[in-house]
């Protein structure tokens, strides 16, 4: 009896090897030849899912974003009656510590190089991830441990900061750069009331940056 195809557990298998191909090879040196022999599929069963090498790396970058947002979900759950500030300084923790939350990272780092993903990655920063730290913000001013007037605004400015202007890849800098870029970011939220950028944490954003994106491969300014 032949064995029933199953559309959904082809995707999912796709997906999985390609983003082990493209951490491992590379996005640019991976073929779909290689996808389909490392998958055992044929290619003509990924090009009945996916047109291009593109469209599975899309894939591959929402499911990460699905995973992400499951995980924050879980944290959120799990942090009860903490102030708001408490919840960034907690969110920010256990982001840049958790190694499923940085799986994809190698792979994101040659994404990143595209002008067209920089624009769609900003938008998300502020048309969907925002709105998550813009409420976590006005239960902190509720609670009193964030005083500011602009919600919104800070959550928008402070995702767009962190994830895109202190990203060594999107604007070329050294170590010493990166870190005067957090330094910077860390004097600015205290300034506009949300000290979330303890010491301990600048320091383990720092060094997750400088073994992202070694000394070697940065421009220096």
């Amino acid at each position: 009896m032949a064995k029933k195809y199953n559309s959904q557990a082809t995707i999912e298998t796709i997906l999985s090897v390609s983003a082990k191909l493209f951490l491992e090879k590379g996005f640019d040196k991976t073929s779909m030849q290689d996808i389909a022999k490392t998958a055992g599929i044929s290619k003509g069963a990924i090009y009945h899912h996916f047109q291009s090498k593109e469209e599975i790396i899309n894939a591959v970058t929402e499911l990460q974003a699905q995973i992400m947002e499951n995980m924050v979900n879980g944290w959120l759950s799990e942090m009860g009656t903490c102030t708001g500030k408490e919840k960034l300084i907690s969110l920010l923790e256990k982001s840049f510590t958790s190694q499923e939350a940085h799986n994809l990272d190698d792979v994101m780092a040659s994404r990143v190089k595209s002008p067209e993903f920089v624009v769609s990655y900003m938008k998300d920063c502020v048309n969907k991830d925002a709105s998550l730290i813009a409420e976590i913000i006005k239960e902190g001013i509720a609670d009193g441990s964030i005083i500011t007037d602009f919600p919104e605004e800070c959550a928008e400015v402070f995702l767009l900061l962190l994830n895109i202007w202190c990203d060594p890849v999107i604007f070329e800098c050294n170590h010493a750069k990166v870190a005067m870029r957090l330094k910077f970011l860390q004097h600015l939220l205290k300034s506009i009331g949300m000290d979330i950028l303890h010491d301990d944490l600048f320091v383990k954003i720092k060094e997750l940056l400088q073994k992202l994106y070694p000394e070697e491969h940065k421009t220096n300014e």
